[in-house]
């Protein structure tokens, strides 16, 4: 009986499991983590954070997720290395071989930048359900958190800090939040929607380190400014976690490198996710990880059965309460690109539709879930636009 094997537990290794099994229901399937709790997607951490959902509730599959499809799921147990020749994998407790293909989805990593005192006491970082619990015992000591880094991780926990009864202030090195889904426009809309929450923003405050003897009492910036806080949550963004593959002697750049059938250099091991990159993309997003997952385990069962195509970027969240939708191409500077824009400060909108040839390839829809979809569906039947730039976010 033909045999897999996934390392990882995340969005990538569920979705594996998933398409697995809809194509084959014999297949003997392991799942290795180095988390002890089973699947839960991470937005769920800043709902736990904010006193929303219980641990219990925080998990989205378990341990009978696993049981019904016939997959084992093994817990707390990191894979430390690869043998691409026998495709076998190493943890702490053993050898694990005979594997047909390996699956790597082991995602991303939270980057930390070398600042000056990150290891004192009350720095934190958020990846598993641990560090939200001791994020959560640390919120209901201080007085003020500090979260360094305006990316959708510290807007999300600014909010969610905020909602438990706290004071946080988030501060970014550039000049705008979401700097990769938002323009400045955007972000002005996003920034007097969090001044409503009473979430306080520092924008271009370029962080070096943490002030304070053994315990961090602020954050200091380049330009020796001081921002004092009782808890600093560093979320300055992720990088793909490669270090399982480079060990084992597997093609890597930015990310594991794959070929259009999610297979790396080595020849039936196979990766998807965070930690995949195809073609010189990577993203860190929910339908990239799906995307290439799905790609992936089609292949592992049947190789040569699917190709990856590539996927449009597209965030589709809540941020702070209101909806966001950050799809395709949004910072051009090229004057081959049209840029319509709408702007209802009042009622807290902005849209954006960036078009090329008569045609919108990317866009922002902040405030209203319709008018989002509406850019997905001009984008996706690749709609002239010729005719309606007038009423482009006008609805029916």
């Amino acid at each position: 009986m033909a045999k897999i094997g996934i390392i990882g537990n995340g969005v990538a290794g569920t979705g594996a499991i998933r398409e697995i099994r809809k194509l084959d229901s014999e297949v003997d399937i392991d799942v290795f983590s180095d988390e002890r709790h089973p699947y839960y997607p991470k937005p769920n951490l800043m709902d736990f954070v904010g006193g929303s959902r219980t641990l219990e509730e925080i998990i989205r599959y378990g341990p009978e997720w696993y049981e019904n499809l016939n997959a084992n799921l093994h817990l707390s147990t990191p894979v430390t290395q690869v043998d691409p020749g026998i495709k076998a994998l190493s943890t702490p407790s053993g050898i694990f071989s005979g594997y047909d293909s390996l699956l790597i989805a082991v995602g991303s990593y939270p980057f930390v930048p070398p600042f000056e005192g990150v290891e004192k006491k009350n720095v934190h970082i958020l990846r598993t359900i641990d560090d939200a619990v001791d994020i959560c015992r640390a919120v209901k000591g201080a007085g003020r958190e500090i979260i360094v880094g305006g990316g959708i991780l510290g807007i999300e926990l600014a909010v969610a800090i905020k909602q438990t009864g706290g004071q946080p202030i988030v501060v970014t090195n550039v000049d705008r939040l979401l700097p990769i889904q938002l323009d400045g426009g955007a972000s002005e809309v996003l920034i007097r929607h969090l001044d409503r929450m009473e979430v306080e923003t520092l924008l271009g405050f370029t962080c070096t380190g943490m002030t304070g003897d053994e315990l961090a009492t602020g954050v200091k910036s380049t330009a020796g400014d001081i921002v004092e806080g009782d808890l600093i949550v560093v979320a300055t963004g992720v990088r793909s976690n490669v270090e399982l593959a480079r060990s084992s002697n597997l093609s890597v750049e930015r990310g594991i490198v794959v070929d259009d059938f999610m297979q790396t250099s080595a020849e039936g091991i196979f990766a998807a996710g965070d930690c995949a990159e195809w073609n010189g993309n990577w993203y860190g997003i929910i339908p990239w990880a799906l995307s290439t997952a799905k790609t992936a385990a089609q292949n592992m069962i049947e190789f040569g059965s699917s190709r990856f195509n590539g996927i449009i970027p597209s965030n589709t969240l809540q941020v702070a309460g209101i909806d966001l939708t950050s799809i395709g191409v949004v910072h051009v500077e090229s004057p081959d690109y049209e840029q319509i824009v709408s702007v209802d400060r009042k009622e807290g909108t902005y849209y954006k539709a960036v078009i090329k040839d008569n045609l919108v390839v990317g866009g922002i829809a902040l405030g209203n879930r319709k008018v989002a979809l509406k850019l997905r569906t001009l984008i996706s039947q690749q709609t002239d636009v010729s005719e309606m730039k007038p009423t482009l976010f006008e609805l029916e």
